[in-house]
């Protein structure tokens, strides 16, 4: 089986010239989609520590632990000083480039040492598990189990084949979702029916950012990467062979039970 030695050594010779410490990070969220959205927090994190662990180092493979003894790999970075603190030491990691093919995705297993997160490559080869698709956003969690940040949504509509699944059961159903402004608050209630389902009008906001919309493309329009804010979710998912106007029924019962005419995204 490769190991992540193995694989560091076919593609640099950082291992030849100097010290490497493997970094697991641990983190209580499971969801790989909730750990790759939150990568440069994490970065910003791992820079401080409360002891000089990486004081002999001169490079870092950095990982975060997800279920069980399983660790993705978030980059390589260089050990460019550090810093005394109140807190701690405060550390000058710059990444390196040359690894963007498998930050995110390679996947290894960390052993039953969990408890050490810290360990020095030539000491712990570590066995490579898999390679997670490019743009794999991690397993669909069910319709209404998740949200969806419209950088997500613009990525899972670039990486439909890495993403089957999600694409499959959002084209399968008809339903009521919900966008949310996540810098106002603000809502927007809309439905989906006939072909395609759900996916066919999320699609639509993949593209555009605003789907069309009159009140999200005013948004759009005096910021561009306004749509950045926009988080989607699924309310109710609808029988598919229900009338699309019965589908418009219940999605009018959603604007006046959430008051999104008035207070909201929704103009009618």
């Amino acid at each position: 089986m490769l190991t992540f030695k193995d694989m560091l050594s076919l593609k640099t010779d950082i291992l030849e010239k100097n010290k490497v410490k493997y970094v697991r990070h641990k983190d209580r969220r499971e969801e790989y989609r909730e750990l790759i959205k939150d990568r440069s927090e994490l970065l910003k994190y791992q820079t401080k520590q409360k002891n000089d662990v990486f004081k002999e180092c001169d490079y870092i493979a950095s990982f975060v632990g997800i279920e069980q003894s399983k660790a993705v790999f978030i980059g390589m970075f260089k050990v460019d000083g550090s810093t005394e603190t109140d807190y701690g030491f405060k550390y000058e990691l710059n990444e390196v480039d040359g690894f963007d093919d498998f930050k995110d995705r390679l996947v290894i297993d960390w052993g039953k040492s969990a408890i050490t997160w810290h360990q020095w490559v030539n000491d712990n080869p570590k066995n490579i598990i898999e390679l997670l698709p490019k743009g794999y956003l991690g397993e669909f969690p069910g319709l209404l189990n998740f949200t969806l940040d419209y950088t997500e949504l613009k990525k899972l509509s670039e990486n439909i084949r890495a993403n089957r699944e999600w694409y499959l059961q959002l084209s399968s159903i008809n339903g009521i979702y919900l966008i949310l402004d996540k810098t106002t608050g603000n809502q927007y209630i809309g439905s989906a029916y006939g072909k395609d389902g759900i996916w066919q009008r999320w699609g639509e906001y993949a593209k555009s950012g605003h789907g069309g919309n009159e009140l999200l493309k005013a948004l759009c329009s005096k910021d561009a990467c306004y749509c950045k804010n926009f988080q989607f979710t699924i309310l109710q998912s609808l029988p598919s062979n229900m009338s699309n106007k019965d589908v418009i029924s219940v999605e009018n019962f959603y604007k006046q039970k959430l008051g999104t005419r008035v207070f909201g995204l929704n103009k009618n």
